[in-house]
C-alpha cells in the first residue's frame, strides 16, 4: 500500500503525464497540431549515450493566407546524468546563435537567438527540450506551458543543472580538465622538456 502511494505521489510531483511519443499531439491554444516525425540524428548528441529525437509542428492561420510555424523537438537520452553539462559545452561551441540564460513559464532555459529565429531550450532529466517561435514572435505561450508542465527545467539561473536533478553532473571535458589538474605541470601534455 506505502509503494503504490508513494508512486502515485511521485508521478503527481512530475506534473503532466509523458506522452507515448514525448510531444504533445493536440491543438495548443491558437495552434493546430500539424504532424510528428522521429528522428535519430540528434541535434545534441553525446558520446556513449544514445538518444532519439521527437519533434511536433503546429500551425496558426492568421488574417489572410499567412501561415505561422512553432516546432518542439524533444530528445529522449538513454542516460540522464551529465546531460544539462554535455548540452551547455556543445552550446558554447555554436557561432551562429547567440545564446544567454533567461526565464520561461517561470523556470530556467537557455535561449538561443539567431536573428531570424528564437529558440528555447532546457534540460528535463533525461531529456531535451527544444521550442521555436514562430519569425518574430515569442514562444507561443500554449506551447510553452504544456511542455513545461510535461518537462519541468532542471537549470538553475547559472545555466547549470540544479545540485541534486538527474541531469547533473560534469560534462566529458570538465572531467578531462579537471584529471589534467591532477598532473603536475611539468608532466603534462605539451610541456617544454
Amino acid at each position: 500500500m506505502f509503494a503504490a502511494t508513494a508512486a502515485i505521489s511521485g508521478l503527481s510531483a512530475c506534473g503532466a503525464s509523458q506522452p507515448d511519443r514525448f510531444v504533445v499531439e493536440h491543438d495548443l491554444g491558437e495552434f493546430t497540431y500539424r504532424r510528428y516525425q522521429k528522428v535519430l540524428d540528434v541535434e545534441f548528441p553525446v558520446e556513449g549515450n544514445t538518444a532519439v529525437g521527437h519533434t511536433a509542428s503546429y500551425v496558426r492561420r492568421s488574417h489572410g493566407r499567412s501561415v505561422i510555424f512553432a516546432t518542439a523537438f524533444v530528445t529522449v537520452y538513454e542516460q540522464s546524468a551529465s546531460l544539462a553539462a554535455e548540452v551547455r559545452d556543445q552550446l558554447d561551441t555554436l557561432g551562429t546563435y547567440r545564446v544567454r540564460v533567461g526565464e520561461l513559464e517561470g523556470d530556467y532555459v537557455w535561449w538561443l537567438d539567431g536573428g531570424d529565429d528564437r529558440w528555447a531550450l532546457w534540460v528535463s532529466g533525461g531529456h531535451v527540450v527544444k521550442l521555436g517561435a514562430p519569425r518574430g514572435e515569442d514562444i507561443p505561450e500554449d506551447i510553452a506551458e504544456a511542455y513545461m508542465d510535461i518537462y519541468p527545467s532542471d537549470l538553475e539561473e547559472t545555466g547549470r543543472a540544479g545540485s541534486g536533478s538527474d541531469s547533473a553532473g560534469p560534462s566529458r571535458r570538465e572531467r578531462e580538465e579537471h584529471q589534467e589538474m591532477d598532473i603536475p605541470r611539468h608532466l603534462r601534455e605539451g610541456a617544454p622538456r
